[in-house]
C-alpha cells in the first residue's frame, strides 16, 4: 500500500513537473519578436546608431523627440524596440510603450514623436530600399542629422561613453544617402555592452 502511494506521489511530481516544463516552453515561445532600427552605415559611431527615445529606465520621456542613439546592445534597451510585425504593417510601433513613430509635419526638419497608433498620414510608413519614407509623402524620408554624434549625459559619466544624434523628417536624396539607409534588426544576445572602439 505504501509503495502504490509512492508511486502515485510520484507520478503526480512527474506530471506536475512536466505541466510547468510545457509552460515554461510555451511562454518562450510567446515572447515577442522585437527589433532595433539601426543605422545602416556607422557613420561616426562604430558601434552603430538606433532609433532612441531620450532618458533611460524611468526617465524615458516619450512626450520628447526621438533621436538617434549608440545601440545598446547587451543592457536595457526597451527603449529602442519595435515591433518587426508592425513595420510590415506601416507603423513603426514601440511595444513597450504602446505608441507609433509620427512625424510632426510633412515638411523638411519635421521632428519625430511618439503618439497613440491611429494610421494617420504622419505615422503610416513604407520600408523599401532600406529607406523609411511617408506612405503619402514618399519623398519625404527618416533621416539622421548631418552634424557629428555628440555624448549623451550618461556618455559624458560613464565608461560605454554613449553617443546620439538628431532625427528628423528629410527629402529623400543621394546627397543623404548614408543618412537615411536602416535596417531591422534583433538586439544582440551579449552579457554586458559593447564599449567604446579605440
Amino acid at each position: 500500500m505504501i509503495r502504490r502511494i509512492a508511486r502515485c506521489a510520484a507520478a503526480a511530481c512527474l506530471a506536475v513537473f512536466a505541466a510547468l516544463a510545457f509552460l515554461a516552453l510555451h511562454a518562450q515561445g510567446m515572447e515577442k519578436e522585437v527589433v532595433f532600427i539601426k543605422a545602416f552605415y556607422p557613420l561616426d559611431e562604430p558601434r552603430f546608431h538606433c532609433i532612441d527615445i531620450p532618458g533611460h529606465r524611468d526617465r524615458v520621456r516619450t512626450t520628447a523627440a526621438l533621436l538617434v542613439h549608440t545601440c545598446k546592445e547587451g543592457i536595457w534597451n526597451l527603449d529602442e524596440q519595435f515591433d518587426p510585425a508592425a513595420v510590415g504593417k506601416g507603423q513603426l510601433r514601440m511595444p513597450e510603450y504602446g505608441l507609433c513613430v509620427a512625424a510632426a509635419s510633412a515638411k523638411d526638419g519635421a521632428k519625430l514623436l511618439l503618439k497613440k497608433c491611429d494610421g494617420s498620414a504622419l505615422q503610416n510608413w513604407r520600408f523599401e530600399n532600406y529607406r523609411l519614407s511617408l506612405k503619402a509623402h514618399p519623398d519625404k524620408c527618416l533621416t539622421i542629422g548631418a552634424e557629428p554624434s555628440r555624448l549623451t549625459r550618461g556618455g559624458r559619466r560613464l565608461p560605454s561613453r554613449h553617443m546620439a544624434r538628431s532625427l528628423a523628417l528629410g527629402t529623400c536624396s543621394e546627397d543623404a544617402l548614408e543618412r537615411q539607409l536602416w535596417r531591422m534588426e534583433k538586439p544582440m544576445k551579449r552579457t554586458g555592452s559593447i564599449m567604446p572602439f579605440r
